[in-house]
This record gives structure tokens, sequence and C-alpha cells, in this order.
């Protein structure tokens, strides 16, 4: 095999109903060699912003890769399907809706886009040109086209060129750092709770060890929270901010969740407001 032997899966389809199952079934059959890597299938259903933060972060631990992934509530609509390549040799694959573009910056950037073309990439996966859905293109037009590019390497016999300023962009999640604090957006809540803020540490810098935690626009209580290195430093109840592994400014409550004490989901608004009556505090790496 010449092309891009990898193939890494993201949508928000779930386990259940064999959706994914099928777009595995396709790519094994247009492309028995390809190797299929499961980045989730938890995405919260057609959370473009949540499926776009995963890949972002995901997609760079793989070697080149084509990146499939499936977010796409505007499926049967006039959205463009999409292959982009990328500096770094990867090509994404999936609709133009801002899902892709994050993860292409993480992979050292957009070098060509490409509108995919649903007869040619039918015809040249040997599927018949008859059996396409209008609500199911995960299967119909992104499998198989996933598929020939991992043969190959090159979306170009699959679509036209698309000029990378006509994409569809998602709006960046809203930080502010001010001498008062700090507000940033909720942009994940994990299992246990914890909240990543659209913060990363690194520009935090928090000088002060605790903080008043408030949610903007909210009537909501206001809590107190103490900068520590990691979830054993807190006590029981005990609210804290740390550094993510991500790198990203987070709240944590210790075995609880700081997203159900603090009434928060993501998109809200968080401001951080320095408590300087304590002692300084260095970070904790």
């Amino acid at each position: 095999m010449s092309g891009l032997k990898i193939i890494t899966f993201l949508t928000d389809f779930g386990w259940a109903g064999g959706y994914v199952a099928v777009c595995e079934a396709i790519v094994t059959r247009v492309t028995p060699e390809a190797r299929i890597f499961h980045i989730s299938h938890d995405v919260p259903v057609g959370d473009i912003a949540a499926g776009a933060l995963t890949l972002e972060r995901i997609a760079p631990f793989f070697s080149p890769a084509v990146h499939l992934a499936l977010v796409d509530p505007g499926v049967g609509t006039g959205r463009r399907p999409l292959a982009l390549t990328t500096a770094r040799g990867d090509v994404l694959v999936g609709p133009d809706n801002g899902l892709l573009l994050a993860a292409a910056g993480a992979l050292g950037g957009l070098s060509t886009a490409w509108c995919l073309d649903v007869s040619l990439i039918r015809e040249i996966a040997g599927l018949p040109a008859d059996q396409l859905s209008s609500t199911f293109h995960g299967r119909d037009v992104f499998a198989p086209a996933a598929a020939v590019i991992a043969a190959t390497a090159d979306p170009a016999p699959l679509g036209s060129p698309l000029d990378p300023a006509v994409l569809v962009h998602l709006a960046p999640a809203l930080v502010d750092l001010a001498d008062e604090g700090a507000t940033a957006q909720v942009i994940e809540i994990d299992r246990f709770g914890n909240v990543g803020l659209a913060l990363r540490f690194a520009d935090f810098a928090p000088q002060e060890r605790r903080f008043l935690v408030e949610v903007v626009g909210e009537d909501l209580p206001e809590w107190t929270a103490r900068v520590v290195r990691t979830y054993g430093d807190l006590g029981s109840g005990e609210l804290g901010i740390f550094r993510d592994s991500w790198g990203q400014v987070a709240l944590a409550l210790k075995s609880a969740s700081a997203a159900q004490l603090l009434s928060l989901d993501r998109g809200m608004l968080v401001h951080l407001k320095p408590l300087p009556d304590y002692s300084a505090w260095s970070d904790p790496a």
C-alpha cells in the first residue's frame, strides 16, 4: 500500500445501531489494507465544536493518516463534503461545517482544500451510484472517500480544488484576560465532571493561590477555588483550579463533579477573580 495506511475515525454516532460498523465495512471493502483507529464515537450529538476539539487534540498523536470525522447535522443539505491536505501529510475528510479546521492547524496547517464529488467517489470506490442515502453520507460518501484516499494519499481524483477562504469556520471560544481576573468559556466537561476552560494555563499564570469562581450571566452562588497541581492536593469537597493534561485551565472537585457543583454546561462563561489576601504561589509545574 503506497498511500496513508491509517484511517482515524471520529463521530457522534455512538456504538449502537451499527452505524460505526457499516462505515468500517465500506472502508475495508474498498481498501482492505487500511487500518482503522477509533478516536471517539461519543461526541455529543450534533456538537461540532466538541468534535473539533477532540480531533484537534488527538490527531497529531498519530503518524500521518486519513482522519475521517463525522459530526454532520447538515447532512443532505448544501453543505460541502471536504478533503483537506495538511503540511504534515495528513488528509482530513468530513463536512464543511468547521469540524476539520482546528485539526488541520494542529497538523502543520492547511495545504489544499478539495470539494468532493459524490459521483466520482462512488465510481472510483466501485459502489453503486443508485444506492446513495440523503441522511447517511458517513456510509455512502465519506467512508468510501477516506478509503480511496488511504490507498493513494491523493484526494485530487475525487473532487475539485476549493479556495480555503470559503470554508466554514467555527466561532473561537471566548477568552478575556485582565488585571481583575480571567473570563473564559467552558469548552469541555469530562465524564468526571472536570471543567475545561478556553484558557491556557501558561497564559493565565496565576500569582495568587485562591480565586473566586463566578458563572457569568447566571444567578448562581460564587465559590472559592484553590490552585493545585493535581486532584490529590484537594481536600474533600474542595474546588480546585489546575493545569489539565492539554495545558488548559480546568476546575475540579475531588471525587465529585465540579460541573454539577457550579451548574455549568459547555459554552457558559466562567470568571476567575483573584483573592490577593493569600500568599503568592508559583507555577505548579
